[in-house]
């Protein structure tokens, strides 16, 4: 035997909800969405700035890791 759709109704609870009227979004969802870019070029502008700035504190890790090796190598030469 099929069941049908209204024999499936009366096993399911009675839902409490807001009364069929639509959801307002939050002020939090509506800034996530404008914060968005919109167009490709807009997307290909973000990643290229985060891939430039993760690229930066790299070579500024490197350049502060070379300047600490150079720095301790002069003073064993004084010593």
């Amino acid at each position: 035997m099929k069941s049908t759709f209204e024999d499936l109704l009366p096993g399911v609870p009675p839902q409490t909800g807001n009364g069929g009227k639509l959801l307002k979004p939050s002020v939090s969802d509506v800034k996530v969405t404008n914060s968005e870019p919109v167009t490709p070029i807009d997307k290909t502008t973000k990643n290229a700035k985060r891939v430039l700035e993760e690229d930066a504190e790299v070579r500024a890790e490197k350049t502060a890791r070379l300047k600490a090796a150079r720095e301790e190598r002069d003073a064993r030469r004084m010593d």
